[in-house]
């Protein structure tokens, strides 16, 4: 074991009620019961018979930004990020920023051929590449109100200027867009108060509310509009982020999630982690516990865990830290996804590049994180069993929710062919299959 790793944090996260709250949130909220029911032409069941379930997608968001898609000078590092990123999640996040996306007013980069910007693919390329490989899709971020990161320079800073500006940049991505991405950042570091800093960006009064009420009026009534937080509303900024979910949903806006990112951005801060003083497990439960309060879905949104020292000693409490943190958020029933951010090393933005914070090394090889989440997502989360029926011409299983493929063996004429059954939370899920 890694010597990061100090005794206070494995007693933390080895506590016995710690991990039997994980165990039993991920048996109660991620799996359900399914019956697969074998019958003759006649209707009779047909006990013996042979099932196999493989599941082959989770209904759980598992992402990364996917900010590098197109993005190396090599093709042969641009398909291996691609196999890399499709091996382990099932969701991407899709660079919005107004900053990239139109540099120069009225031109925005939206087509696949557009002028190359590093880490900001143009969304329709994105788009293409996550409806070619099965990928849902979450568009980031509509409203973020920071010059630096977010908003072109020829916005101007006067509120009631740039309003205006705000709404039409919304309607043209919902027109292109709100069909095919039905998940958005809508209003992003809001708590952060980007406004109040000397170079800041002027907003008008509540822009929180109208950013939603733009998304409301172009996204259509499917989309899920979320709102989405930097790392303090953990900790320090968790009541203002609280106190301002509260007053977009007293005033009617239809908030669909509440995201919260997760950046450790230096060594130190998961140095300090893995001493048992940050992020503790029974903290983290409580926090996720405390927004549950508004029975909305819960994002884990933006993930950064560095490599202490890039040692082996790091690489290994990387992943570590990655496996605890992943099945705590995975246990929680109001958690829906999480997305890492920078998947692999060199694909951060400027300035957060200097800690080694992928899953990938720079080559695209596996880090052990990678392998760690892999197993969890791939394997673990996921069922596939046999079985054969009973008297009932019944197979029980109990499954990870998402989508599977079922077979059966036997001497029937048409044995083998394939049928299909989802599990969903909260019901038995059932399959009634005619053999002849």
């Amino acid at each position: 074991m890694s010597s990061l790793l100090s005794p206070d944090y494995e007693a933390l996260w080895n506590a016995p009620e710690i991990e039997a709250r994980i165990q039993e949130g991920i048996r109660q909220s991620r799996q359900s019961d399914a019956v697969v029911r074998v019958l003759d032409y006649t209707g009779k069941p047909l006990p013996g018979v042979k099932v196999v379930v493989a599941q082959h997608d989770s209904s759980f968001h598992f992402g990364s930004n996917i900010f590098k898609l197109g993005d190396y000078a090599d093709p042969a590092l641009n398909r291996a990020y691609e196999e890399a990123f499709c091996a382990l999640f099932n969701g991407a996040t899709v660079p919005f920023y107004w900053r990239t996306l139109e540099p120069e007013q009225g031109r925005p980069r939206f087509a696949e051929h557009s002028v190359p910007i590093a880490r900001r693919p143009p969304p329709d390329r994105v788009v293409k590449f996550c409806q070619e490989r099965g990928l849902r899709m979450h568009g980031h971020t509509l409203v973020w109100n920071y010059r630096k990161w977010s908003v072109p320079d020829w916005v101007p800073t006067d509120p009631d200027a740039n309003a205006p500006l705000w709404e039409k940049r919304i309607k043209e991505i919902a027109e292109r867009y709100g069909s095919r991405i039905l998940r958005w950042d809508v209003l992003n570091e809001a708590v952060a108060h980007y406004e109040r800093r000397p170079s800041g960006l002027q907003m008008q009064p509540d822009y929180e509310g109208k950013s939603f009420a733009w998304a409301e009026k172009y996204l259509p009534a499917n989309a899920r509009l979320d709102i989405n937080e930097t790392t303090g509303a953990w900790g320090d900024s968790r009541e203002e982020y609280t106190a301002l979910i509260g007053r977009l949903r007293a005033a009617g806006r239809r908030v669909g999630a509440v995201g919260l990112q997760f950046h450790l951005f230096s060594d130190q801060e998961l140095i300090r982690t893995l001493q048992g003083e940050l992020f503790r497990p029974a903290d983290l439960l409580a926090t996720l516990d405390h927004y549950a309060r508004f029975e909305l879905p819960i994002h884990v949104s933006e993930i950064t865990l560095t490599v202490p020292g890039n040692s082996p000693e790091g690489l290994e409490a990387q992943a570590v830290a990655a496996r605890n943190f992943y099945r705590l958020w995975f246990s929680h029933p109001r958690v829906e996804g999480i997305t890492w951010w920078n998947f692999p090393d060199g694909s951060a933005a400027p300035g957060e590049n200097k800690v080694c914070s992928g899953l990938l090394f720079e080559d695209m090889s596996p880090k052990p994180s990678y392998l760690a989440l892999k197993k969890l997502i791939r394997e673990e989360w996921r069922t596939n069993t046999e079985g054969v029926t009973d008297a009932d011409g019944c197979f029980r299983f109990r499954g990870f929710h998402g989508a599977y493929t079922i077979r059966t063996e036997c001497n029937a004429a048409d044995s083998g062919m394939q049928s299909a059954i989802t599990l969903e939370p909260g019901k038995t899920a059932q399959q009634l299959i005619h053999l002849l």
